[in-house]
């Protein structure tokens, strides 16, 4: 692609600031004490997943139109062990392990070793297949394939039995992180976002359908999704010192 896409930035940076936001309640409510029932009900539970959901669908889009998906995957994963790092040292109460930039980076690297096989199935077919296999799959977690209530295959609790399996979507007993993405199925989700992108794109030619919807540039949103993973990274040591501060200014 020869320009930037502004306006999945924009979308992204929206999304960011949703979640700058979502995080911001968390620390009121676990840090500062400040009970807001919308966010611990289901509001706050969509609230949630709507973010998420966001996040992959765009970043699996942008790995279609990516010329370096695994150096990037790398960058994020090792941006990811750095947050399992530093929540285990000092925040071990609410320690991150297979978060979410963990599994974005996962996420870049497998599509990218994968690519050559996924360019050649129709994006139309895999965006089906992809959606389907995020369906049946999404709660492997709790132990069975298939839908809530209409579970279709138990699976053997020896899948879950060590971090491993937790990182490829099969979580041991006591397992615990604030904040767990795995790779099923959570890849299938990022499949859909990249085969949304390869159907967008003009047969041969590369370039986007409809081009000129995606160079809309909202001013300052697109320069937060421009920078995301550097105000990802950041954003949650911030809100964590003002809600610090607003707990001691309360206190005294």
């Amino acid at each position: 692609m020869g320009k930037r896409l502004h306006t999945i930035d924009s979308i992204r940076g929206l999304t960011l600031i949703s979640m700058i936001l979502y995080h911001l309640c968390w620390d009121l409510v676990y840090i500062a004490g400040i009970r807001l029932d919308f966010y611990t009900s289901n509001t706050g539970f969509i609230w949630q997943q709507s973010i998420c959901w966001s996040f992959i669908l765009i970043s699996g889009f942008c790995v279609a139109i990516s010329n370096h998906p695994i150096t990037r995957g790398l960058i994020v994963s090792l941006c990811g062990l750095a947050i399992t790092v530093v929540t285990s040292i000092f925040l071990p109460e609410d320690i991150i392990i297979f978060g979410v930039l963990t599994f974005h980076g996962s996420a870049m690297i497998i599509t990218g070793l994968l690519l050559p096989i996924l360019e050649k199935i129709h994006p139309g077919i895999l965006l089906f297949f992809s959606a389907f296999m995020f369906a049946v799959t999404r709660f492997i977690s709790y132990g069975y394939i298939g839908f809530p209530g209409a579970n279709v295959i138990t699976l053997p609790q020896s899948l879950y039995t060590n971090y491993l399996t937790t990182y490829l979507g099969f979580p041991f007993p006591f397992f615990y992180s604030t904040d767990y993405f795995a790779i099923l199925p959570w890849i299938f989700l990022f499949w859909c976002g990249f085969a949304i992108c390869r159907l967008l794109k003009m047969p041969k030619k590369g370039t986007l359908l409809l081009k000129r919807p995606f160079y809309i540039r909202i001013p300052g949103i697109s320069f937060i999704g421009k920078h995301s993973l550097v105000i990802y990274m950041l954003h949650q040591p911030v809100l964590y010192a003002l809600v610090m501060l607003f707990v001691l200014g309360a206190v005294n």
